[in-house]
């Protein structure tokens, strides 16, 4: 089995959020990554913060710089969890000032495929987590035409819902009212869904990401078979579950993003065995 990373969500062990406890935490029990919230404070300074803040709600979160100087002598790498696009630049030549190499850093979130396609080199200078949903809504965009004003505004508040079976043996309690919606109302056909996908399958290699990021619902769709068949390597956030662990093992992911470091390291060890 290839080695799948296994990165310590913000919050990971217990701790609190946004917090450089989760990164010891990281630390201590052994994660290959660890992925932080970053937001640009009115100041224009990175910070770690999950949501928008007053500006002295601000200056209680630790500056980005603070981590880098925590981790930069160890082997972990970082994902950022960028919440705004603006973050983006400032983070990489933050980064890259610091000294981490490229194979440390991961980025995910708020990078777009627009941006991605806009600026290849991007895709040089650190590894990007694309979310899949933001590729799917570009497509939506794309053939905007193509659907009734209701049906695209659904699509674009759940990309994934075309690909979600209500039945499905894990089905996602958040999605369960839009699915059931969706498949009485403004079902499609097979035909065209597979359009979709192929259009954003193309739109995804364009950006040269290093995986697509999945949401672990899709754990138990047909999307991550079909990524698969296209060579695109998977991660998955945010797992914490035995039997969605097992199942980004089946598949192949190269990487599980979880709040159970332990508990994920001891399956992946098992399973090896």
């Amino acid at each position: 089995m290839d080695k799948i990373l296994i990165t310590a969500h913000s919050g990971c062990e217990g701790t609190g959020i946004d917090t450089m406890d989760s990164i010891e935490k990281a630390l201590k029990f052994g994660a290959d990554a660890v992925e932080i919230d970053v937001r640009v404070d009115p100041f224009g300074c990175l910070r770690i913060s999950h949501n928008p803040l007053s500006l002295e709600d601000y200056f209680q979160k630790n500056p980005l710089a603070d981590v880098f100087d925590r981790v930069i002598s160890t082997s972990l790498r970082i994902n950022f969890d960028l919440k705004e696009e603006a973050a983006l630049y400032k983070t990489l030549n933050a980064a890259h000032d610091f000294g981490f190499p490229t194979e440390r850093l991961f980025f995910s979130g708020a990078a777009t495929p627009e941006l991605l396609m806009s600026d290849p080199v991007l895709s040089q200078r650190a590894n990007f987590y694309l979310n899949f949903g933001r590729v799917l809504k570009h497509v939506y965009v794309s053939r905007k035409n193509e659907f009734t004003r209701e049906a695209f505004s659904l699509l674009m508040e759940y990309p994934y819902i075309i690909f979600i079976d209500k039945n499905s043996p894990k089905p996602d309690v958040y999605f369960s009212d839009a699915v059931e919606l969706w498949q009485k109302v403004y079902a499609i056909s097979k035909t065209f869904a597979e359009k979709i996908f192929a259009d954003a399958i193309r739109i995804f290699q364009k950006t040269h990401a290093a995986a697509a990021n999945l949401p672990k619902f899709l754990l138990w769709t047909s999307v991550d078979d079909i990524l698969k068949a296209c060579n695109i390597p998977l991660s998955f956030w945010t797992v914490d579950e035995p039997d969605m662990i097992r199942r980004c093992l089946e598949i192949g992911a190269c990487n599980i993003t979880t709040r159970k470091v332990q508990l994920t390291k001891q399956i992946i060890n098992r399973y090896a065995g």
